[in-house]
């Protein structure tokens, strides 16, 4: 059997080093400036939370690792003066029946209505996912599947509990 000529272990290797690339770069892309109105009517952008740690957390009403994960969100909103977290309802369903959920979830950390552009603009296409922004609005981490407190707090830089 013979080896593949130089130029195609080359070639490979430099797709994979561009893919490298791109990704490095769309993990630290800048934020759009998002505009998203919570179920109690209030404005959340990227601006008003500049300076602090912004953990963005897509989920959906009938998405059981969603509403799992909803306390270690609940408790990391608690916890740290330098984070703000967002949950982004992306079901599509009605401002009050989302914060009838909430209500009954006991979520106090702000919760937005999402819809299909929001979905595309995040590049969201599972829940739930979790994006991480770091003070200046560059994206940082985006996490698939159920988050952990813990796991985000490994992402963040030291901090005083209150």
């Amino acid at each position: 059997m013979c080896a593949a000529p130089a130029w195609r272990r080359w070639w490979a290797g430099a797709r994979r080093c561009a893919a490298l690339v791109c990704l490095i770069a769309a993990a630290s892309a800048p934020a759009s400036a998002f505009h998203l109105t919570d179920v109690q009517g209030q404005r959340h952008t990227l601006e008003r939370h500049r300076g602090k740690w912004i953990v963005l957390n897509v989920w959906a009403t009938w998405c059981a690792p969603c509403i799992k994960e909803m306390p270690e969100l609940e408790a990391l909103s608690h916890s740290r003066d330098d984070v703000v977290v967002l949950g982004l309802a992306a079901d599509g369903d009605s401002l009050p029946n989302i914060r009838r959920y909430a209500e009954l979830l006991h979520v106090t950390y702000p919760i937005v209505a999402g819809n299909e552009a929001t979905m595309k603009e995040f590049k969201v296409n599972a829940y739930p996912t979790t994006l991480l922004f770091d003070p200046e609005g560059k994206l940082v981490m985006t996490r698939l599947g159920q988050v952990t407190r813990r796991e985000l707090e490994a992402r963040l830089p030291p901090f005083p509990v209150r």
